[in-house]
């Protein structure tokens, strides 16, 4: 720098700023606040020293700081006196930031692959981890380095294709369609799923440590991979050795990587026969890229029926009647071809389906939409004038190329503004024509009593209007300015309730044939569509934070859900994902975010907590009954809080928590359990405290405590659930071990829900990660001001006699 003619004093100001500037943006997620401090002070301490070391150097730093306070005239006098109120200022801010109480929740710090153990005993026998080798990779390169390069593709493929069918049957779910670590149930778990897309993770390791990971799950992993957040399932106790090989081999294909291989020879073979079939892959359109990519749940005929489909809600597309639920040409009429294209490129919130646009070409996404028109079996997408001969005669697909490309949209003239008064004027209409379905309040509560269907025979609900992170295609984020996105959200709602959703109950309430009467008015769709628009208002949504603020009270704590001291209650929603995690496991439930509101007084604390739940299940109840699935049992409904033990949990130095699914043997656990009750036989509902000591072991009611309290209401689609218990559970010294809820500390909790209506009961729940409840300290006003007032005083006044000390140097000198 010394060249560019920077003297040394604003050398060192720029080595700082770049520090801080590198400390604080370089580290995703960002440095703590503690960590950045510790590293800037190593820093200025290292330009310190560096420009210290040299007298002459040494000098020409401290040049610039001696003429501001050595110097005379306006201007030094000036910066002199800005640099004696500035520093005090901020020294006295950072003091300020340093002793104010703190609701940033503790750091966890964990090593994301560890190393693995020497060795591992799995199915009954020991795998030395240091020599592990797939035996299913061996044999390929055996065969391929042998020349026998037909035989080894075809083992290679064979093995692949039973991988793909493992990882759709129970990895996609988290890992993704793309397997990028982004599937439907990826944002309820903390940390994130991993993404195998990742060139820096999957192909940075042997497969002997995979197998291990995958094998063993997050319980298997050592200390330095805690605390226990991990929901990888111990996949050793529901796959086979086999299995567990095969899926890591299409995890490499997928993604067309290769392991590490410490072996030249295997190595080149793996990577030549990754570069071949990458070679054939390449560019791969139409009817192969389809049974690559998409005839894992929309099956090889485009039915619908692929091997993941049985565990997803919704089932995936079947192509084969020509029916498309989220398009924008009229009524009935086919899809646009741009409908198609989008679907495919951006995905359906709230389903399995992914966004493929971030993986395939233009090119590739327009190449599928014949595909798609290919499985038609109804003889909808062929031209009029198509002839006999030109289906098939067993399938009754058309075998031609020439299907119709549909071009006709549906108008969206009239569109009404997003006002107070359109939407008090949605309401009325909405009460009018589509409560039996959604429900008085939007959340999909059924109030007509009959089941619904849709034209595959598959049961649906109604949309919870009030949670637009579900509403497939009709939600849209991306605008230019949130006014903008709400009026293309507001145009594609207006659209749905026009056309309805073909294949569903949904009907359009436009009049599909010209001359009859609208069902719903123009004017009136319009006032509807901001209505439901506004309905997000009524539901917090899922953020980014898992914290649960208490509030302090003076007084008693609410009996009553519906007491006015809930709202000054700061709200928290977190994703409820299925326990897919262990035997018995739930792949398709309904029930998707828990909200939580705490208050605490000197004595007690109370959570309410509120479940978006389409039915009051509880056996008995008459509406519940009426349409409940014939394939399912009706149970109760319930709810359950989860603490760890006293002893389970540490903050500091590093954060230890339990296995978040009922603990482990070394970490127990408390729940708060509610459960709904009956009508029919008459049980009302009921409290309860259970001890868990880990996912295998048995969950036990504690006998004669009676110190929970619970009830709750269920009223138009939404559970509201009362939980409040004293704030001293028991502590190290009392019998029960519990958690005692003391200010300013950080208490891990995770939530589990019960859908009675989706059969679920036992380990068959809903579940959320570790997330994190602090009641916030008492503010010392006293210390809180006066010690960063005292500190930036005193280096006031350092500095002020240190100016007087420089400037009597310059008049002697």
């Amino acid at each position: 720098m010394r060249r560019l003619g920077i003297a040394p004093f604003w050398q060192a100001v720029l080595v700082v700023v770049a520090a801080y500037l590198f400390f604080t943006n370089a580290f995703p997620p960002l440095m703590p606040l503690s960590l950045v401090i510790q590293f800037m002070l190593i820093t200025v301490v290292g330009v310190l020293l560096y420009y210290s070391f040299d007298d002459e150097r040494w000098a020409e730093f401290l040049s610039p700081i001696q003429n501001v306070l050595r110097g005379g005239g306006f201007r030094l006098t000036l910066t002199r006196w800005f640099f004696l109120l500035a520093i005090p200022a901020l020294v006295g801010q950072t003091t300020f930031n340093l002793v104010k109480p703190s609701l940033d929740s503790p750091v966890e710090l964990r090593q994301v692959h560890p190393a693995p153990p020497s060795s591992v005993k799995l199915w009954g026998k020991s795998f030395d981890l240091n020599s592990l080798e797939s035996p299913v990779r061996n044999e390929v390169l055996k065969q391929w380095k042998a020349g026998e390069k037909e035989s080894a593709m075809a083992l290679y493929s064979e093995a692949v294709d039973s991988g793909r069918d493992v990882y759709y049957g129970n990895c996609f779910f988290c890992h993704g369609d793309l397997l990028d670590g982004k599937g439907h149930y990826a944002e309820g778990f903390n940390p994130q799923p991993i993404n195998f897309q990742d060139p820096t993770v999957i192909p940075q390791q042997q497969e002997a440590f995979l197998f291990w990971r995958a094998a063993t799950g997050g319980p298997g992993l050592p200390k330095e991979g805690t605390p226990w957040n991990s929901a990888m399932p111990v996949w050793h106790e529901m796959l086979d050795e086999d299995e567990i090989w095969n899926v890591l081999m299409f995890i490499f294909d997928y993604n067309g990587q290769v392991p590490r291989i410490w072996n030249l020879q295997d190595s080149e073979a793996a990577t030549a026969m990754r570069d071949l079939i990458q070679r054939e892959r390449k560019g791969v359109k139409g009817d192969a890229l389809y049974q690559h990519r998409c005839a894992v749940c929309h099956g090889e005929e485009g039915a619908g029926d692929g091997v993941a489909a049985e565990l997803m809600y919704p089932k995936p597309r079947d192509f084969t009647l020509a029916l498309f639920k989220y398009k924008s040409s009229p009524g009935m009429v086919l899809p646009r071809d741009e409908d198609l294209f989008r679907t495919i490129e951006q995905g359906l919130d709230g389903t399995g389906m992914p966004g493929w646009g971030t993986l395939l070409s233009d090119e590739q996404i327009s190449s599928l939409i014949p595909v798609i028109k290919s499985f038609d079996v109804a003889a909808s997408w062929p031209p009029e004038e198509a002839e006999e001969e030109d289906y098939d005669e067993d399938s009754g697909r058309y075998l031609k190329q020439d299907f119709q490309v549909i071009t006709e949209r549906e108008p969206e003239q009239g569109q009404q503004p997003y006002t107070p008064e359109s939407i008090a004027q949605g309401k009325v209409a909405f009460d009018k024509s589509c409560t039996e379905c959604h429900g008085d309040t939007g959340r999909g509560n059924i109030l007509s009593g009959k089941q619904l269907a849709d034209d595959w025979g598959n049961r649906i609900w109604p949309r919870d209007l009030t949670k637009p992170w579900t509403w497939r295609a009709t939600n849209v984020t991306t605008g230019e300015t949130p006014e903008v996105s709400r009026q293309q959200t507001v145009r594609n709602i207006y659209t749905r309730l026009s056309i309805g959703i073909p294949g569903t109950p949904m009907p359009a309430h436009r009049a599909t044939e010209e001359g009859n009467k609208d069902p719903v008015p123009l004017e009136d769709r319009w006032h509807i569509a901001n209505y439901v628009y506004s309905l997000r208002e009524t539901t917090p949504p899922i953020g980014d934070s898992n914290m649960i603020r208490a509030t302090k009270l003076a007084g008693v704590l609410p009996d009553s859900v519906e007491d006015e001291q809930w709202g000054n209650a700061e709200a928290t929603s977190l994703m409820l994902v299925p326990n897919i995690i262990k035997e018995e496991r739930l792949f398709t439930p309904l029930n998707d975010a828990i909200t939580v509101r705490a208050l605490y007084n000197s004595k007690e604390i109370a959570l309410l907590l509120e479940i978006d739940d389409r039915t009051d299940s509880r056996p008995g109840e008459e509406v519940s009954v009426g349409i409940q699935d014939e394939n399912l049992e009706l149970f109760s409904d319930a709810v359950a809080v989860q603490f760890p033990k006293e002893k389970a949990y540490e903050s500091k130095p590093v954060v230890v928590k339990p296995l978040y699914r009922h603990g482990d043997k070394a970490h127990h656990t408390t729940m708060w359990y509610w459960n709904a009750g009956s009508v029919e036989p008459a049980r009302p509902g009921q409290a309860m405290l259970l001890d868990a000591s880990g996912p295998d072991k048995k969950i036990e009611p504690r006998r004669g405590d009676d110190s929970l309290q619970a009830k709750g209401i269920w009223k138009n689609g939404r559970w509201q659930i009362l939980m409040k218990r004293p704030r001293n559970g028991g502590g190290r010294d009392g019998k029960t071990g519990d958690l005692n809820f003391i200010e300013g500390q950080f208490l891990p909790i995770s939530f589990a829900n019960w859908d009675g209506s989706n059969g679920e009961k036992g380990a068959k729940h809903t579940l959320t990660s570790w997330g994190w409840l602090v009641l916030p300290p008492e503010v010392d006003e006293q210390r809180l001001y006066a010690v960063p007032g005292g500190v930036a005083l005193f280096v006031f006044l350092m500095g002020l006699l240190l100016v007087r000390k420089q400037r009597m140097y310059r008049k002697q000198y």
